[in-house]
């Protein structure tokens, strides 16, 4: 099985804080680690005893507003895959599979996007940690150790499909699962030239 890890460059953007007041020096490091202290959005559902988002991939992202508006596949620092309008149509036009589409509210040139399909990442392999879980939620602060990827055996992708891994990586309200293509999938996203993909082969 030959599969691809898929990913976006960061867009600049927020989509459960506000944007917040950054010194210059604090924008200069925003990509190895992003400021978190804008004002958290009222109306996003979070665990009250922890703060960690627990319905993050149902909320309507009702503010969000792409900074970073050149690219074709990005990522919010909060985690949020986001796709243009070209994306889009070179996804449907080579009828790839696997991928919904949500047109952001207030920016209807973008869409968020999410794989339907799930396939269990081994952690045990892959020595994944897991920290500081929440007693209240079972969420945890941090899940570290998503790389070099480790699928479990068994897990199927078809050439033009698009699946997500059953855990979600990073920290705090950065936690998002990984994005894994098939062979058709990787080798259509490829020569599309698509601004801000980062596609990389999977060795299992």
């Amino acid at each position: 099985m030959c599969v691809s890890l898929v990913d976006g460059q960061d867009n600049d953007s927020y989509a459960f804080r506000n944007y917040p007041l950054l010194t210059n020096y604090q924008r200069i490091h925003q990509k190895l680690a992003p400021d978190m202290s804008g004002a958290i959005q009222p109306t996003v559902h979070r665990c009250e005893s922890c703060g960690e988002l627990t319905s993050k991939w149902d909320e309507p992202l009702i503010k969000l507003l792409i900074k970073k508006r050149r690219l074709d596949i990005s990522i919010t620092y909060d985690g949020v895959l986001i796709a243009s309008q070209r994306f889009k149509s070179i996804y449907d036009a080579n009828h790839l599979l696997g991928l919904v589409f949500h047109q952001l509210p207030v920016d209807g040139e973008f869409f968020a996007i999410h794989a339907l399909k799930v396939v269990e990442f081994d952690a045990e392999r892959r020595k994944t940690r897991f920290i500081k879980p929440c007693p209240r939620c079972g969420r945890f602060e941090s899940v570290v150790g998503a790389t070099p990827v480790y699928l479990k055996p068994g897990s199927k992708i078809e050439g033009p499909e698009f699946v997500r891994t059953n855990l979600e990586f990073g920290s705090g309200d950065g936690k998002h699962p990984l994005l894994i293509c098939g062979q058709v999938a990787a080798d259509i996203l490829s020569c599309a030239k698509l601004k801000g993909l980062d596609i990389s082969t999977i060795n299992e």
